[in-house]
């Protein structure tokens, strides 16, 4: 995971934009997603964290993944660039040789699982990508 454009599980107070200018003067952008409303505690140290099991919730926050996504502004690149930053092209090659190894039967049928799981994850993100650009009348394409 290219964890340089793409940080999971970030925190705020207030509910982020899906498509957040990066204002770098370059189209540059942060594709917001994964957003839900969560249980949170407030810790000693001035930081706060999900709720744990057992914790009180002292408040509720933002939890939401973000992407940075270079120009253009579409749905096919918001898809390509966070696949490859999920899934770097070494590690779809190795999901895809295990599976067919596996229907060449040189491996055990559960080899086959993890690439099936991968294209369940990207369909779910090509639903997901394409749901929020038509809601902000983004185009698929150039």
């Amino acid at each position: 995971m290219d964890t340089s454009i793409l940080s999971m599980g970030l925190l705020s107070e207030q509910r982020p934009q899906v498509i957040d200018p990066y204002n770098n003067g370059q189209g540059t952008f942060l594709y917001n997603h994964n957003i839900k409303e969560v249980d949170v505690v407030a810790d000693e140290m001035g930081g706060t964290h999900i709720v744990k099991e057992g914790e009180t919730p002292t408040g509720k926050m933002w939890q939401y993944d973000s992407l940075r996504v270079e120009y253009p502004k579409t749905a096919d690149n918001i898809f390509s660039t966070l696949i490859t930053a999920k899934y770097p092209a070494k590690t779809e090659s190795k999901l895809v040789n295990e599976y067919q190894s596996a229907t060449l039967g040189l491996m055990d049928e559960s080899a086959k699982k993890p690439y099936e799981d991968f294209l369940k994850d990207r369909l779910a993100i090509r639903t997901m990508i394409d749901s929020d650009c038509e809601t902000l009348n983004i185009p698929m394409d150039l």
